[in-house]
């Protein structure tokens, strides 16, 4: 009889073949520890800062709109005469990509060491770009838990991923930027143009905060952590060396465009949108208040944690911020999971009211996450909880959501943050999902202020009114003598309510596509 040729033996066999052609990883590439500088009582934001926090007081401002993001790291790097740590999950080569680079050269020129931290999941097109970077005397790039057989095809490090999935399915999801030890920013945002209000065809509506004061010393303290870990080696161990000239071109190319990019309109609309200077001059105010990093360990990714009160889930249980009136939670990707819904179940059993916004299925980045939350939405109605569904709007800008016109066709909610009472506040990186729970590294601050919880607070109640989100509900009805629940959604459209039986915005095509994903026994790694 004849033998059918296996496809999936061919697959293999040829990724196999092309990742025995690839280049490498040298892993005993040079691995020095270095550390944050203690000592910048020499540094102009040390100084400027006095003025407005505290002795051994932290300060806080929200970044609302993306490109006050921006500006404020583009400010940071400018105004930084010591050192610029940064760390991002992704770091994208596009507009607002090359000016952050710019930015970090034109540092580095001045002397300011810059060590920057990327995880690998994204740079396989950039690794030339990388390199180059990390030829500056000045500048230490090391990639996070990298791919060890480089290689910019989909298929050898698809391979690759089967092969060590346990390792490269992990991820490092912290986001952190700090100037001199003294600011720093951190929260929901990585680096690229759709998290800066400068792509065209999508926005993410997203949220970061700028510290200062007391806290920095621990968000500098994290990073030096997962610097010096196993898991970041050094840009140095790639299979590319740059040349001086290449650096002197790229540098001068980098230059010339971040010029350009601030003499454009979104340029002037950076320097309008900057609250730096504010801050530094007290024309904006800080929100003074005590804070609590915390942040999972790198091991995480090596799955050498030490016990579950050492990741981010049971450093938050254990600062026994317990809710009594009310919970708020923006979620882009929200799958609660059995432990989630045990909480929920308790909460309500307590009075508490519990608020979830999240992305609706039209504006939803990641579908198959999307088809996670959609398993869990009738037992948390069932439970009491109330859930909104972002539609496809833009950005905050101000404290308000605008409609999108003009610019992006669809946006969606990148925002991670919790509110308990209206008095703590978690800002940070991580998702209400699996995959940031057991898989990813995150990090956020859980700062305690009532002032700062009410901004957060009005921000997602803007955005929860139903001329913004679709709301779900439960329809319950009679179908031969037996009771029935399924699903509907409500909204205001153009000043009149409307009702939706089925996902709102969808296609059928789109709406089967999820009836698949959500059959995927894959819960555990959304």
């Amino acid at each position: 009889m004849r033998i059918r040729p296996d496809p999936f033996v061919f697959v293999g066999l040829l990724a196999l073949l092309l990742a025995g052609c690839a280049p490498t990883l040298n892993l005993d590439a040079r691995r020095l520890p270095t550390q944050a500088l203690s000592s910048h009582a020499d540094s102009p934001l040390r100084t400027q800062l006095a003025a407005w926090i505290p002795p051994g007081e932290s300060g806080f401002h929200l970044l609302k709109s993306g490109q006050a993001a921006l500006a404020a790291r583009l400010a940071l790097a400018q105004r930084a005469t010591r050192t610029l740590d940064v760390q991002y999950y992704l770091f994208h080569n596009d507009t607002t990509g090359k000016m952050v680079a710019a930015s970090l050269l034109a540092a580095a020129d001045r002397g300011v060491r810059v060590r920057l931290l990327i995880d690998d999941i994204d740079t396989a097109d950039k690794e030339l770009g990388l390199a180059t970077l990390n030829a500056h005397p000045n500048i230490q790039v090391r990639l996070f838990n990298p791919f060890h057989t480089r290689s910019t095809s989909l298929l050898v490090r698809g391979w690759q991923a089967l092969r060590e999935s346990v390792r490269l399915n992990r991820r490092m999801h912290n986001k952190v930027f700090i100037a001199d030890s003294q600011v720093g920013i951190t929260g929901g945002r990585n680096i690229g143009d759709e998290y800066f209000g400068a792509d065209h065809d999508l926005a993410f509506i997203d949220l970061d905060v700028v510290a200062a004061g007391a806290i920095v010393n621990a968000l500098a303290q994290s990073f030096d952590t997962y610097w010096n870990s196993e898991a970041a080696v050094p840009a140095s161990a790639l299979p590319i060396t740059p040349s001086d000239k290449r650096l002197q071109r790229t540098t001068r190319r980098l230059y010339e465009f971040r010029a350009q990019q601030l003499d454009s309109a979104y340029g002037r609309a950076l320097t309008a949108a900057d609250p730096i200077p504010g801050l530094l001059k007290g024309d904006t105010s800080w929100r003074i208040a005590s804070a609590d990093l915390i942040v999972d360990p790198p091991e995480k990714v090596l799955k050498r944690s030490k016990s579950p009160s050492s990741l981010l889930v049971g450093q938050l249980a254990g600062l026994w911020v317990n809710p009594t009136r009310h919970v708020l939670i923006v979620s882009p990707y929200f799958v609660p999971g059995a432990a989630g819904m045990a909480y929920f179940d308790y909460w309500r059993s307590q009075g508490i009211q519990i608020d979830v916004l999240t992305n609706a299925y039209a504006a939803s980045d990641v579908p198959i996450v999307h088809a996670g939350y959609a398993n869990y939405r009738i037992p948390l109605l069932e439970a009491g909880v109330n859930l909104y569904e972002l539609k496809p709007v833009a950005e905050p800008i101000g404290g308000r959501l605008r409609d999108l016109s003009g610019g992006s066709s669809r946006a969606s909610l990148h925002a991670k943050t919790f509110v308990f009472d209206d008095e703590h506040v978690f800002i940070g990186s991580f998702n209400f999902d699996p995959r940031s729970t057991l898989l990813n590294t995150e990090m956020g601050l859980v700062i305690h202020s009532p002032e700062l919880a009410r901004e957060v607070t009005d921000m997602a109640e803007n955005a929860m009114r139903p001329e913004r989100s679709f709301r779900p509900r439960l329809a319950i009805e009679t179908v031969n003598g037996k009771i029935e629940r399924r699903l509907q959604w409500t909204d205001v459209h153009q000043g009149s309510p409307r009702t939706f039986d089925r996902e709102p915005d969808t296609t059928p095509i789109q709406r089967g596509l999820l009836r698949i994903l959500q059959a995927l026994p894959i819960e555990e790694y959304l």
